[in-house]
C-alpha cells in the first residue's frame, strides 16, 4: 500500500481491511465484504491518502489526476467537523460530474451508519472517500451477480451502492 498518510490512519484502515473488508462474511454469501480488496492491497494497488484539510477537495484532486496504476484510492480524514450530509451531497455531485471521466466515489462517515445483512459497513472513526474507475467497479459488480454476494442486500442497499452507477 502506498501511503501519504500518518501511521495511525494507515494502520487503522489496513487493520479494518484485514479484519473486516477482506474477510468472508455471511451477509455477503460467505464472500469477503470487498472480494477484490485483498489482492489489490497486497499488489500495492490501493493508495491511502490523508486529507489534512478538506477531504472533499482532496478527493476531487485525486479524481482529476487519476493514476491508472492504482485500483483504488482511500482518502481519509479524522476531522469530523464536516457533517455526513455535506459529505454525502458533495460526493453525489462529484459522482455526477466525474462520470464522464470514468471515476466513482463511495463515501463512509461515522455519523452515517450503513448496514448490509446485519453487518455494519463503516470504518467507524474516520471519514473515507474511496475512489475507483467506474467502469472497473461496474465490471466487478456484474461479475458478482452470478454469486450469492448480493443475496442479503435490500433494495435500499442496492440503490445506495450499486444501481445508480449503471444509470445514464
Amino acid at each position: 500500500v502506498m501511503h501519504e498518510a500518518s501511521n495511525t490512519i494507515i494502520e487503522s484502515i489496513t487493520n479494518w481491511m484485514e479484519t473486516f473488508v477482506e474477510v468472508p462474511h455471511p451477509a455477503f454469501g460467505n464472500m469477503p465484504v470487498c472480494p477484490y480488496a485483498r489482492q489489490f492491497r497486497l499488489a500495492n494497488k490501493v493508495k491511502i491518502i490523508e486529507a489534512k484539510d478538506n477531504i472533499l477537495e482532496k478527493a476531487s484532486e485525486v479524481a482529476k489526476n487519476w493514476d491508472n496504476n492504482i485500483e483504488a484510492v482511500v482518502v481519509a480524514s479524522d476531522n469530523l467537523q464536516i457533517k455526513n450530509t455535506e459529505v454525502h451531497e458533495k460526493v453525489q455531485q462529484m459522482n455526477k460530474d466525474y462520470k464522464s471521466i470514468d471515476i466513482v466515489m463511495l463515501e463512509d462517515h461515522p455519523e452515517s451508519k450503513e448496514y448490509i445483512g446485519g453487518a455494519c459497513m463503516n470504518h467507524g472513526s474516520l471519514i473515507l472517500i474511496v475512489i475507483q474507475r467506474l467502469s472497473k467497479l461496474n465490471k466487478f459488480s456484474k461479475g458478482l451477480r452470478s454469486t450469492k454476494y448480493f443475496d442479503n442486500w435490500t433494495q435500499e442497499n442496492l440503490d445506495d451502492t450499486v444501481t445508480w452507477r449503471f444509470e445514464d
